[in-house]
């Protein structure tokens, strides 16, 4: 009896640690985004995983359409698993120098197949998320990494 009670003790306490992790790790994905990266990032997504994952050369906004939409949150089954299969990786590198106000943000698709595809554009500091921000101050450093997690799987990290 007094074993029954130790393994479900055991096992209340792991779930909860597992649990708390969970819920931290999701709040960090909050922290590290801002409505203006992630506005700019499902742009630059957009052009990229059309012509890279999806085959779409030369494509049109009307014919990107529901990739734009699953890269803003409404997620379409099939773009998903097209994405998901090809794309290995979505990572972010924040760079700003001490003398400057904004930073320079390159996002970086690493494809399962080993190619990658870049994009680049400014944000002013206040965009950034607040840790970026408060990693270029605590560390002192010009550079930042993230990885990048698409809004289905963050909706799944929930």
């Amino acid at each position: 009896m007094s074993f029954a009670l130790a393994i479900a003790a055991v096992l209340a306490l792991t779930y909860f640690f597992v649990r708390a992790r969970g819920k931290k790790a999701s709040s960090e994905v909050a922290r590290d985004t801002t409505p203006a990266l992630d506005a700019w990032i499902a742009e630059a997504l957009e052009v990229e995983l059309a012509e890279g994952a999806l085959g779409m050369r030369a494509s049109t906004p009307e014919e990107r359409k529901k990739l734009a939409r699953s890269l803003r949150g409404d997620p379409d089954a099939d773009v998903v698993s097209a994405i998901e299969e090809k794309v290995k990786s979505v990572e972010l590198e924040f760079v700003r120098y001490s003398h400057e106000k904004d930073a320079e943000i390159t996002v970086r698709v690493r494809y399962e197949d080993g190619n990658t595809g870049t994009a680049t554009k400014r944000l002013a500091a206040s965009d950034l998320p607040e840790a970026v921000r408060s990693d270029f101050e605590r560390k002192g450093g010009s550079r930042v990494f993230r990885t990048w997690v698409f809004p289905w799987a963050r909706a799944r990290a929930l």
